[in-house]
């Protein structure tokens, strides 16, 4: 399976790949219940997040059937300027729900500093289309990252608000460090953790 870095002229794309694959997610039912309005907007937020991200994006070769985003040790989480575009078009997009999508944000960061501790690889995002699932595509779109965490010599870190992810996960090397609410009364998710 083939793996390439993804530029910018990819990451429409990749956002719709991740709107299929995150649209039964808990995090995202919780956030948008409204099916036809979480359909609506899942794609322009992931197209954001791209841009907000200071990750390198990863994705499959020729079609894009799946796409993850990887922040290595020393880089800042965001850049700036798209960041600050986010603020404005964010609660235009989402309305009443902005509140909770910050709340979301900041739950999921702060759960992050707890279990990372120190220079890491994150794993900011990872989705394969629903169609394309259990074809290895997951397992090769973690390859960057956990490569990448091991010639460094630092963990590799992730959360997920889908406990049926968790096998996925274990199955290459991570441990489950801590779970909780992100944030308090929104959905529950579980960071892990793969030692170096």
């Amino acid at each position: 399976m083939e793996i390439v870095r993804l530029g910018p002229e990819g990451y429409a794309a990749a956002s719709a790949v991740l709107a299929r694959a995150f649209f039964d997610d808990p995090a995202w039912i919780w956030l948008i219940p409204e099916p036809d309005r979480r359909r609506r907007l899942l794609e322009p937020l992931f197209r954001a997040g791209f841009d907000v991200t200071a990750a390198d994006v990863w994705a499959t070769a020729g079609e894009i059937r799946g796409a993850a985003r990887w922040l290595p040790p020393g880089r800042p989480a965001v850049r700036v300027a798209a960041t600050l575009r986010a603020l404005v078009a964010t609660p235009l997009r989402l309305g009443r729900a902005t509140g909770s999508f910050l709340a979301y944000g900041r739950a999921v960061e702060a759960m992050r500093a707890e279990v990372a501790g120190g220079a890491h690889w994150y794993l900011a995002g990872i989705g394969v289309r629903p169609d394309a699932q259990r074809r290895g595509i997951g397992g090769a779109l973690l390859r960057p990252g956990l490569e990448g965490a091991a010639e460094q010599r630092v963990p590799a870190v992730l959360l997920t608000n889908n406990e049926a992810n968790l096998s996925f996960y274990r199955g290459h090397g991570f441990e489950v460090v801590r779970e909780g609410e992100t944030p308090v009364g929104g959905p529950l998710a579980w960071a892990m953790v793969k030692r170096p």
